[in-house]
């Protein structure tokens, strides 16, 4: 069946999970709330671990009022109330405004593919699973998507709270928009990445490329003496 993808502009799709306190969370209830939303696994022991750090951060830095953030579990068959419940705790995931939610298989279908985010089973019950984090404008729509786990936890808040129409840092959305941009044509970092350093090295290797290649034109075509 073919999945309508959803695009930066369009309506976040209707979903209904339960958080690792048992609680019912319809995404209706976040109306008028700006959204970061992240998806991760518990048996993780890769970048689901570093993305819910860095949530840690996000959660210090950002209103709760305003904002919520939310760890969507792509794992609903080992992911039940009990273990996303366990993941909080490891995690101290203790701020009103941070969630892990869990939910049916049916689930990513309906909500986490339409987002692009890739699911595929390992052999050995490992997830392959790309790095999508997802802003979520207050209006309900689609504000940004950041792909690989190499953003800072400044990138993110500054580019949640410009969706949420708050001030924000103009240098570290620029920074995330380069960061993109060099990670789009060249890959990027994982642990954290500076769009502005990134920009800076590849500046830097083609200035030494054409250093390089003038230094060997000139020796190749220079005239005898």
């Amino acid at each position: 069946m073919p999945v309508h993808t959803i695009a930066i502009g369009d309506r976040l799709p209707p979903a209904s999970y339960v958080d690792q306190e048992g609680k019912n969370v319809a995404f209706s209830a976040f109306a008028g709330k700006t959204l970061v939303i992240g998806f991760i696994y518990t048996n993780c022991f890769d970048q689901c671990p570093i993305l819910t750090n860095k949530f840690a951060r996000l959660a210090a830095a950002l209103p709760a009022g305003r904002f919520e953030l939310l760890e969507i579990s792509i794992d609903p068959a080992r992911d039940s109330v009990a273990a996303i419940a366990n993941f909080a705790r490891v995690h101290g995931i203790k701020s009103r405004n941070w969630r892990v939610l869990t939910g049916p298989a049916t689930m990513i279908d309906s909500f986490a593919k339409p987002l692009g985010v890739s699911v595929v089973q390992g052999s050995g019950g490992e997830i392959v699973h790309n790095e999508r984090t997802v802003i979520v404008g207050p209006d309900g729509r689609v504000a940004d998507f950041i792909d690989d786990s190499g953003w800072t936890p400044d990138q993110i808040a500054a580019a949640a709270r410009h969706a949420d129409g708050m001030p924000s840092s103009s240098l570290a959305r620029l920074d995330l928009a380069l960061g993109k941009a060099v990670q789009a044509v060249c890959g990027g970092a994982t642990a954290g990445r500076s769009g502005l350093a990134d920009l800076a090295g590849v500046v830097g290797v083609l200035l030494v490329g054409g250093l390089a290649a003038l230094f060997v034109g000139r020796r190749l075509f220079a005239s005898p003496s």
